[in-house]
């Protein structure tokens, strides 16, 4: 093989071997500037090659360190600097072609910001029967506090000789459920002084939303029984929702003379939250 071959095949691989590791990541626009560079200083290697102006050894290091050097200029001075996108707030990631030089946006999709209301929480009432002392009677209100409404035209009573459902005491009351005959029932509250000292009877918690009447219906104490009305209830009338019963929603209403808690059908109220 001929010295200026040997040369030629010496520089080759030295100086690719160095140019290679950077070309990757070197975009069009920069490998074409390299690539000329390249060919340049190719060129001017041959000619001192021919001329046998240099040594092998000095050649083929001084010629590679050149390129080398070269390279790197042109990638730090031509290469743009990266743009820092922060995920948090970057709405497209950008990806540079190594072909185009372009940017290509690949967008993202943003999910959509939904407001969500937290679901209100309305207290489901339970009752179990409590035995009660015979011979005793109590006065029975709609509420917790002689306040409220009295049914029967104000005379409404409980005796202690039949059986009587607790759902549980408020404000010194006790909330209970009684028969009054075969066929009628009341539900209504009692002073909690009365209830048995062995009786385990927890605090009412009531929900006092708002609510709306969405037409016109009764509202009663007897919702297991002749669902006799205390009031008739008509649309848009306002309450406060304070607990559901099975199918029926258990209110406090204000517009009579005094207060009043009864029960109106699930399918008849709303509350006002949900317009």
């Amino acid at each position: 093989m001929k010295q200026e071959d040997k040369l030629k095949e010496a520089f080759s691989s030295v100086a690719m071997e160095q140019t290679e590791q950077l070309e990757k990541s070197l975009t069009y626009e920069e490998r074409r500037k390299s690539e000329a560079l390249y060919k340049h200083h190719h060129d001017t290697a041959l000619r001192l090659i021919r001329k046998q102006k240099v040594s092998i050894v000095k050649w083929v290091s001084g010629i590679a360190a050149v390129a080398a050097a070269v390279l790197l200029i042109v990638w730090g001075v031509n290469r743009p600097a990266p743009d820092i996108i922060t995920p948090a707030t970057a709405p497209v990631s950008t990806v540079v072609s190594a072909y185009t030089n372009e940017p290509l946006q690949t967008e993202t999709a943003t999910p959509a910001v939904q407001t969500v209301e937290p679901t209100p929480h309305i207290p489901e009432l339970k009752a179990h029967l409590v035995s009660f002392p015979e011979g005793m009677r109590y006065a029975v209100y709609t509420g917790p506090g002689e306040r409220y409404e009295r049914a029967n035209h104000n005379k409404a009573v409980v005796s202690t000789n039949d059986w009587i459902e607790v759902f549980g005491v408020e404000n010194g009351f006790a909330m209970i459920q009684y028969a009054i005959t075969s066929t009628q029932r009341r539900v209504g509250y009692i002073d909690a002084a009365a209830l048995p000292t062995h009786a385990s009877v927890t605090a009412l918690e009531f929900s006092y939303l708002p609510a709306v009447i969405t037409h016109e219906t009764d509202l009663t104490d007897d919702p297991f029984g002749e669902k006799t009305p205390l009031h008739i209830l008509p649309a848009s009338t306002e309450a406060k929702w304070l607990a559901t019963l099975d199918d029926w929603v258990y209110l406090e209403w204000y517009g009579g003379d005094q207060p009043v808690r009864g029960f109106v059908p699930a399918a008849a109220v709303r509350l006002k939250s949900a317009e």
